[in-house]
């Protein structure tokens, strides 16, 4: 990391660019975002040409399983460091012994299931657009795409689930029982025994499965569909007790977890809590740092955050202690639209606490439009931009263009790259810049341990 440029003594004056000026985002070399390490090894291989997209790289693996797309250099490495695990998952799941055991519980139910579970909420898809909404000049508008996971998990189900809570139904209350009329069962009786049962084999499921994960070494929430789709047939197999999971795996346990470090930092409860369970211990401590109670019940239902980055989220929020502004950046989570969205935000708060360290402590977080800064308690604004490569596109220009950015003491936290172009827009509006900024479990990138060059002319 290396600091290009000294902040001015006044907010300087410049012109805009010409609209020729701007760049577009180019397709490069995949070598000059990341290490060779990560471009290819035992059983994977990297696409050398890369597509960047809203400032993030779009890398596409090929697997003995298929093709893996990542995008991002973090979900690059996280997808290469699941590899082992992938392979052990592979190796249990076509065993005799699993699909004895198996039968025929591989079927819809599980499938509905396994999507209940790790997806609570439909996200947007199609093409991934990178982060480039958080350079956007509004907040984009709140959905009504909050619910909870029982209520997906209610309309899921349907009729197949527990219309009433007992053999009695609502329509009962007011009828007179003659005492020697024998007792009736009724229609719904047997659903209600069948939706117990299956509530109880989801908590099963759910342990069986972070229990699996964490011998893997592996984020049970993981986002990786082959990965995702071993995991939950296995678990659902093993939490019906008569297959030990465990056992098949042998000695695999932990295969991923070295590797993984580098490409994400994952808090050990998550392995161990239930959803419902790590969903209020995150709760408990959004509300040190939140006022907004509301907002904070529905940030922790929103599908974009898995329980992995919630909890990524309220650590990092730990970290920093914000004196102001989390019912801010709890707003901009809410609009998260994927996974690499959500992403973007904790590893902002991580590059702040990185940079800043002590210095971090009772700043004010604050929102740029649909971005996010953060001022510290001497005055500094910092802007975090956890992208792969800045460019200076139009966007990003007029984003650095808003009055709430026209300050004297601002520095540029880039964790990736930036172009010569971008740089010359930072150093035009008297930004300090850093490029490469090491947050705690960023895999490593090209430029790691490099200086930049002080040049941008």
């Amino acid at each position: 990391m290396r600091v290009l440029c000294a902040a001015l003594c006044v907010a300087p004056v410049f012109a805009p660019a010409a609209p020729d000026e701007f760049e577009e985002e180019p397709v490069i070399d995949a070598a000059t975002l990341v290490q060779p390490a990560l471009l290819s090894g035992p059983g994977f291989e990297v696409d050398p040409h890369v597509e960047l997209r809203g400032y993030m790289a779009r890398f596409t693996l090929d697997t003995r399983f298929g093709p893996l797309e990542a995008d991002s250099v973090e979900i690059l490495a996280e997808r290469e460091a699941e590899l082992p695990a992938l392979e052990a998952l592979d190796a249990v799941t076509r065993s005799d012994a699993f699909l004895h055991a198996a039968g025929s519980r591989i079927g819809a139910t599980a499938k509905a299931l396994a999507q209940v579970v790790l997806h609570p909420v439909d996200t947007v898809l199609g093409i991934p657009a990178g982060v480039a909404r958080y350079f956007g000049q509004r907040l984009a508008k709140i959905g009504t795409q909050a619910q909870s996971a029982s209520d997906r998990a209610a309309r899921r189900f349907g009729n197949e689930g527990d219309p009433y809570p007992a053999d009695e139904g609502p329509m009962t209350d007011g009828r007179e029982e003659r005492a020697d009329a024998p007792k009736k069962k009724h229609w719904y009786s047997s659903i209600a025994r069948e939706a117990g049962r299956e509530f109880k084999r989801q908590v099963k499921y759910g342990k069986a499965k972070r229990d699996l994960a964490q011998r893997l070494g592996i984020d049970p929430y993981t986002r990786n569909p082959y990965a995702q789709e071993r995991l939950s047939a296995l678990a659902w197999v093993a939490s019906a007790g008569d297959f030990g999971a465990g056992g098949a795996l042998g000695t695999l346990g932990g295969v991923g977890a070295g590797v993984l470090a580098q490409g994400a930092r994952i808090n050990g409860i998550v392995w161990k809590l239930a959803p419902e369970d790590l969903r209020a211990r995150n709760r408990e401590r959004l509300q040190q740092h939140c006022r907004d109670e509301l907002l904070i019940r529905q940030f922790l239902r929103r599908g974009a955050f898995s329980p992995t980055l919630q909890t990524g989220f309220a650590d990092a929020l730990d970290a920093l202690q914000p004196a102001q502004g989390c019912d801010d950046v709890l707003e901009l989570g809410m609009t998260a639209d994927s996974d690499l969205e959500a992403r973007f935000l904790v590893n902002a708060l991580r590059l702040v606490d990185a940079h800043l360290g002590a210095r971090a402590k009772h700043g004010t977080l604050q929102r740029v439009g649909a971005g996010l800064a953060y001022i510290d308690a001497d005055g500094e604004l910092v802007l975090p931009l956890p992208v792969d490569r800045l460019s200076a596109t139009a966007e990003v220009e007029r984003f650095l263009d808003r009055p709430e950015l026209r300050v004297k003491n601002k520095t540029v936290l880039v964790a990736g790259d930036a172009s010569l172009a971008a740089r010359r827009a930072l150093t035009e509006r008297g930004w300090n810049i850093v490029i490469g900024v090491r947050r705690a479990g960023a895999p490593p990138s090209a430029r790691s341990g490099e200086p930049a060059p002080l040049d941008v002319e």
